[in-house]
C-alpha cells in the first residue's frame, strides 16, 4: 500500500509505534550551521545549536535510539551526516542566532561558521572535526541504541557531489562530499538490490572487482561480488543480475535547487535531492513497506516512497516545514497521487 503521512513532533520522542518501520532515511542538521524556523519564528533547542560538538552527538545518539526503537528487526537506517571544521575565532561576514542575515525577503539566521566557544577544546582551530565518523563509532559502540547492543555499520556511502559548492579558502582542497552510514539492527535484513545494480558496462574494466565479477558471469552465468560464494538464483532473478554489478560504495549526484512557491513564504536550504531517497527505498524497503525520516524537511523521503508504492512518513518539528512538505508531497505534482483515504487508513494503523 502506498502513501504518505505527516507527523509534527520532536526526533527525541517520536510518536510511532515499536517495530513499525521498514526504513528510516534521514539527514539530521548539521553542527552550528543554521537556525531553523517554526511557524515563522527562531527557537530554541533545536538539535545542532548544542553548546559542544559532544552535546551534539549525544542528541543525535538518543534520536538514533528512538529510531531503533521504531525499526523493525530486519529494516536499514540510512543516515547523512555532513562534518565542520573548528572555529579559528576570525569573522566570515555571518551572524550567530542572535542576529539574522537578511536576503532578500527572507531571515536566514545561519550559526557561526567560525564560533570558538562551540569548538573550543575539540580539536584544535582549522581541524575537521570528524563528526560524521564520531557519530557512527558511537552507534556501533552501543551509546545509540535502547539495549546497548550496538548498531551493525554495513557500509558507509560516499556522496560526491558532482556540482558542490565553492569555498573561499585558499591552504586545502574543496569538500565536495558527504557520508551516509547503513545501520542495521540485526546480520539479516531486508535487502534487494536489483533495481539498483548498475550495468556492468558501467564499470571501470581496470578495477579488480570488475575482472573478478566477468570471470563469475562467464563460469557461473552471474555477476557476484570477489569473495563472497555464488548464490542460488532463480533463473528470473539470475537473468536480472547477469549483467549487472553491485553498487559502489561511491554515489555521484548532483545537489538540485528547490523552487518553492512564494506563497508558502518558507526556504530550506538542504533538500535532497530524489535520487538519494530512491535508491535507498528501492533496495532497502520492501514494496508496500513504511519508510520514516525524523527529520522530514521538505518531506522528499515520503514524497518518493509514496511514488515508489510504499508508505512514507515525513516528521518534523517545524511548522514551516510540515507546510512545505504537505505542498511537495500532494500538491506540487513531483509524486504520483494518492487517495487520501488510503493516506488516511495507512496512518491510522501507525498511529492509531
Amino acid at each position: 500500500m502506498s502513501g504518505a503521512g505527516l507527523v509534527r513532533g520532536d526526533a527525541l520522542a517520536i510518536p510511532l509505534g515499536d517495530a513499525t518501520v521498514d526504513l528510516v532515511v534521514t539527514s539530521p542538521p548539521y553542527f552550528a550551521l543554521r537556525s531553523y524556523t517554526d511557524g515563522g519564528e527562531h527557537y530554541d533547542g533545536q538539535i545542532g545549536s548544542e553548546a559542544s560538538p559532544t552535546a551534539f552527538l549525544e542528541a543525535l545518539w538518543a534520536v538514533t535510539a528512538e529510531c531503533w526503537r521504531v525499526l523493525k528487526p530486519g529494516g536499514s537506517l540510512f543516515v547523512n551526516l555532513g562534518d565542520k571544521y573548528a572555529g579559528t575565532g576570525g569573522g566570515n561576514g555571518q551572524t550567530g542566532i542572535g542576529g539574522p542575515k537578511v536576503d532578500g525577503d527572507h531571515d536566514h539566521r545561519t550559526m557561526p561558521k567560525n564560533n570558538t566557544k562551540q569548538t573550543s577544546g575539540f580539536v584544535r582551530a582549522k581541524s575537521l572535526m570528524g563528526l560524521p565518523w564520531r557519530y557512527a563509532i558511537g552507534c556501533i559502540d552501543g551509546q545509540a541504541d535502547p539495549e546497548g547492543r550496538g548498531w551493525i555499520l554495513r557500509s558507509e556511502i560516499v556522496w560526491s557531489k558532482p556540482n558542490g559548492l565553492p569555498e573561499s579558502v585558499t591552504d586545502r582542497v574543496r569538500r565536495s562530499h558527504e557520508q551516509f552510514f547503513h545501520f542495521t539492527k540485526e546480520g539479516r535484513y531486508h535487502a534487494d538490490l536489483t533495481e539498483i545494480r548498475p550495468p556492468a558496462a558501467t564499470a571501470d574494466p581496470d578495477d579488480p572487482s570488475y575482472r573478478a565479477n566477468k570471470s563469475n558471469k562467464r563460469r557461473k552465468g552471474l555477476a557476484t561480488p570477489p569473495g563472497q560464494s555464488v548464490p542460488s538464483l532463480h533463473s528470473a532473478a539470475r537473468a536480472a543480475t547477469a549483467d549487472t554489478v553491485l553498487p559502489g560504495s561511491v554515489w555521484s549526484i548532483p545537489t538540485q535547487p528547490l523552487q518553492v512557491p512564494e506563497w508558502l513564504d518558507v526556504d530550506h536550504f538542504a533538500a535532497f535531492p530524489t535520487e538519494w531517497p530512491r535508491r535507498l527505498i528501492l533496495g532497502w524497503s520492501p514494496p508496500g513497506g513504511v519508510v520514516f525520516d525524523p527529520f522530514g524537511g521538505t518531506g522528499t523521503t515520503a514524497m518518493c516512497a509514496r511514488a515508489l508504492g510504499r508508505f512514507g512518513v515525513s516528521m518534523d518539528l517545524s511548522a514551516d516545514y510540515q507546510r512545505l512538505a504537505k505542498w511537495r508531497i500532494w500538491e506540487s505534482g513531483q509524486a504520483a497521487k494518492v487517495a487520501a483515504k488510503t493516506d488516511g487508513e495507512r496512518q491510522a494503523e501507525l498511529f492509531g
